[in-house]
């Protein structure tokens, strides 16, 4: 049950990042850390090169497969512990 409690929350959490991504694509982003540092050091961000573009698209795309992929085992994990409890 915990599993599939956990497998039917992660993948709905990567669907959401495969929509949040998908909708920011082509702004520049930098993460939390990254922000702090460089509001530290008063450092302006550098800009994002081809290969960082191109991680974003691979995250995108990596999450758009795993996310549905783990929902569907959650919801049947679930379905065959909920069959079993008769």
């Amino acid at each position: 049950m915990t599993a599939a409690i956990f497998f039917s929350a992660f993948g709905t959490f990567l669907i959401w990042v495969v929509i949040s991504h998908w909708r920011h694509r082509s702004e520049e982003k930098i993460s939390l850390i990254e922000a702090v540092i460089l509001n530290a050091t008063g450092q302006e961000p550098l800009p994002l090169k081809r290969f960082d573009k191109w991680l974003q698209i691979f995250q995108i795309i990596f999450a758009a497969i795993l996310g549905p992929l783990m929902l569907i085992l959650g919801i049947a994990l679930l379905v065959d512990e909920l069959g079993s409890l008769k």
